[in-house]
């Protein structure tokens, strides 16, 4: 039954859920705090709402059992127990895409979960990678002649900084991790938006050039070097070169990564055409650095002419 305090006489008990859904479904149906005074803001301009109806008295009528309308989602992080309730329908599927970019606003898909929703890997990644935005300024942009040799050869050499910023929650009997990744403060480029089961609005994700460029500067988030060098294969006849070479220039990446992207395109078999469209957009300044593929490398080779060293058994992958 309708609470006969929240919605005008006027109108019919049928016409509310479908009301409620219809805006709710601007957020793929998960509702955030923010969303749900939206989706109230939106009903009182409608004129459903009654205009005495508060914020709150609405968020217990859509979590009433007796609408069915949403129940709470809770998301845990595992380092310190934090908990982030979040709204989903009692009788919808909601895609877990969804839950995981409902933890920050401007959010997208990145990396390894890119590359699944992209058709760029077979794999279905376990986790759920999302960037989200950085809460502090971003360091300026480095500048030529700052980055040595030994200072590449010291960061290499470490393990790949893994992010603590993990939630899980329980959904339709699986528990699902997302990592939360921090992005650049700038505003995004390369970001799209993609159909998928349960998302009315579609999943905010990085394009293809833009998730390969992720996926080269940080493989411990793609599945590694050998995941991301199949991605580059699969998207060999539709990669647009030059757009993905703007994107690590909006970087301002210090390390030399323009080299692992001209390895992964040699070892995917682009042609020297494609891979000229690379080189003629290296910095100069750092033509002469040996790079590396990835960090902590144990049992490495090095592809003297690209200049970078790479995991031994990867080119028979």
């Amino acid at each position: 039954m309708v609470m006969p305090y929240v919605f005008y006489k006027r109108v019919k008990a049928k016409d509310v859920p479908v009301a409620v859904m219809s805006e709710s479904a601007t957020f793929n149906n998960v509702l955030a705090p923010a969303s749900i005074r939206k989706v109230y803001d939106a009903l009182r301009n409608q004129g459903y709402l009654l205009q005495r109806v508060t914020l709150s008295e609405f968020t217990r009528y859509i979590l009433s059992p007796e609408e069915g309308l949403f129940r709470e989602l809770r998301l845990v992080r595992k380092y310190d127990g934090k908990e982030v309730v979040r709204l989903i329908p009692r009788s919808q599927p909601v895609s877990p895409y969804a839950i995981a970019l409902s933890l920050s606003t401007h959010a997208y898909v990145s990396h390894y979960s890119a590359l699944y929703l992209h058709g760029l890997t077979l794999n279905v990644p376990k986790p759920i990678y999302v960037k989200s935005r950085r809460t502090k300024a971003k360091n300026p942009p480095h500048e030529a002649g700052e980055l040595t040799q030994e200072q590449l050869d010291s960061a290499f050499s470490i393990p790949a900084r893994m992010t603590r910023n993990i939630y899980t929650f329980d959904h339709e009997g699986t528990t699902h991790e997302v990592y939360l990744l921090e992005k650049s403060a700038e505003i995004d480029n390369g970001i799209t938006k993609v159909p998928a089961p349960h998302a009315p609005s579609g999943i905010a994700v990085s394009g293809v050039e833009k998730t390969l460029v992720e996926c080269a500067v940080k493989t411990n988030y793609a599945g590694g070097a050998g995941e991301v060098l199949d991605a580059f294969r699969r998207a060999r006849e539709t990669l647009k070169i030059l757009r993905m070479m703007q994107l690590l220039k909006n970087g301002h990446y210090l390390f030399p990564y323009e080299k692992n992207i001209l390895f992964y395109m040699d070892r995917a078999g682009y042609s020297e055409q494609q891979k000229n469209l690379v080189k003629e957009r290296s910095r100069p300044d750092r033509k002469g650095f040996t790079t590396y593929l990835e960090k902590n490398m144990h049992g490495r080779l090095l592809d003297p002419d690209i200049g970078i060293y790479y995991p031994q058994g990867l080119e028979s992958e």
